[in-house]
């Protein structure tokens, strides 16, 4: 409005005003030239006050119009106006009941202002200063209208634009919407059929049975450990199977996703947390495939006694309604989200587990053969006997319990008739333990016809050569018979070169 006055160069008269008792005083008196062209002066500057004034009333409402309707020059009406608009700025100590009345309009008007011009419609309904006619309680634009009406009784309403007003109308001439039916603008101009910005919601759609609506939809799942904090989804979500515990599988509930398609619930589980006081769970976390993100529902939380507060870009999560013990502040980030990052527990529980297998079911049934069990589990013989894989491993029991031995004959094929004819030897040791002598060994010799046995100690293999010969010249001076053979094994101590051409020169046969 100050640059339209100032376009038409009346500004200075709306800002500053002027006096017009001089003016009327001299109406009644003879005046002189001079005075008349005084008066001319005078009458030009009326005029421009009344266009001034002229202008300000056509622009100005219909609830605000009652306010100037008696003031006579543009700057009274100015001086109304600036009240109004900026009575929210005073001292409220120093306020008088028009300059509340002048705040609490100007507040209106702005909100008033904020609903017609804003594009997110989806929170009109949350207006504060427009009251529902039913509930008995009216605004002060309708009050002041009620007053307009009531002093006004016999004046009908414009037939432009449908309102109380002096003057020529300001829709006169100009098209009326064929949308919204106000005058002032064309249908493709109307607010009220251009797409406005909608806020994303969840709701529950019955066609579907147990349906969950979310806000957030993607194809390929990343690993993160952020939580969104999401008023718009029914119940808490994960598209990682690897956060949950105990997940229930069979389930039919589906969940809507921002895009329209209807995904189905792959199961529900618990999702353990790490916190200072220990471990926690949350339980009835919906596992949804394709859920690139992890969202907290805060209607699940509430139900579950929790209770959230949000203001100064902060949610504050408390768990009783005295909010005294908090939980966790959660800050908004640049994109208006509340993340939540909650480390999953690693801890892995340790569970025993029994392989059957076929070498513990060959010691339960007593070392029975495999081939056997076999038959017993392919024909089903016995009662609880598992499937079993077969694998070879040699049973050391059955080795030593049931190898095939060959019984010894009662009497050998060949004995010897003489003394001294056939002689067996060996060598045993060393032993742990040593003799009184330090000898580690002992040689035996005993006769094949006699049985007769005699021992030698000795301190090392490499004696028994020695030995032999002192047992050789005893045993055939003492009896009168000659060593004709010599049975020993394939030990050193016995093929030395030295041991066979002893037994050579004496004629003894090995």
């Amino acid at each position: 409005m100050k640059t339209i006055l100032k376009s038409h160069g009346l500004w200075d008269l709306v800002e500053k005003g002027f006096s017009i008792s001089d003016s009327k005083k001299k109406e009644s008196e003879n005046i002189s030239d001079e005075e008349v062209t005084e008066k001319s002066a005078m009458a030009g500057i009326l005029m421009k006050d009344a266009r001034a004034l002229g202008l300000i009333q056509s622009a100005v409402s219909d609830q605000l119009f009652p306010r100037i309707v008696n003031e006579e020059t543009s700057k009274g009406a100015w001086d109304i106006l600036k009240l109004e608009f900026r009575g929210d700025k005073q001292d409220l100590e120093t306020l008088e009941v028009q300059e509340v009345v002048a705040s609490l309009k100007s507040f209106e008007l702005r909100l008033d202002r904020h609903t017609e011009n804003s594009t997110e419609k989806a929170f009109s309904s949350l207006n504060v200063g427009r009251k529902n006619p039913e509930n008995g309680i009216a605004s002060a634009d309708q009050i002041s209208q009620k007053i307009w009406k009531s002093n006004d009784g016999n004046k009908m309403a414009c037939k432009h634009c449908d309102r109380f007003h002096y003057g020529k109308c300001w829709y006169e001439g100009k098209p009326k919407c064929h949308g919204c039916g106000k005058p002032g603008h064309m249908i493709r101009d109307c607010y009220g059929h251009k797409n406005v910005q909608r806020v994303n919601y969840a709701n529950q759609e019955e066609d579907y049975g147990t349906l969950f609506y979310v806000c957030n939809a993607a194809t390929d799942v990343k690993v993160n450990h952020s939580w969104y904090i999401d008023s718009g989804c029914s119940n808490h979500m994960t598209g990682d199977e690897g956060l949950l515990v105990n997940i229930q599988r069979n389930l039919s509930s589906k969940v809507k996703m921002g895009t329209g398609e209807v995904v189905p619930v792959a199961g529900k589980g618990t999702l353990v947390i790490k916190t200072k006081l220990g471990k926690k769970h949350i339980h009835e976390v919906m596992l949804v495939p394709g859920l690139e993100e992890n969202l907290l529902s805060v209607g699940q939380m509430m139900e579950h006694g929790y209770h959230l507060v949000f203001g100064g870009n902060v949610v504050s999560v408390y768990d009783n309604q005295s909010l005294e013990n908090l939980i966790v502040k959660v800050h908004m980030t640049n994109n208006r989200c509340f993340p939540l990052t909650m480390m999953p527990a690693s801890e892995l529980v340790l569970k025993a587990s029994v392989t059957h297998c076929l070498q513990t079911w060959h010691k339960r049934l007593g070392h029975l053969n495999e081939r056997s069990i076999k038959l017993l589990e392919n024909q089903g013989m016995v009662h609880g006997l598992p499937h079993l894989e077969q694998k070879s491993v040699v049973c050391d029991g059955c080795m030593l319990g049931k190898q095939h031995r060959d019984s010894f004959p009662l009497e050998s094929t060949w004995r010897a008739s003489n003394p001294l004819e056939l002689v067996h030897t060996d060598i045993c040791g060393p032993m742990k333990t040593e003799s009184l002598s330090g000898n580690m060994y002992f040689l035996l010799f005993t006769d094949d016809f006699t049985r007769m046995s005699w021992v030698y100690f000795i301190r090392n293999k490499s004696t028994a050569l020695e030995c032999f010969r002192k047992f050789k010249a005893m045993t055939e001076l003492q009896s009168g018979y000659k060593i004709k053979g010599l049975r020993s094994d394939r030990g050193g101590e016995f093929l030395s070169g030295e041991f066979n051409k002893f037994c050579e020169e004496s004629g003894i046969q090995r």
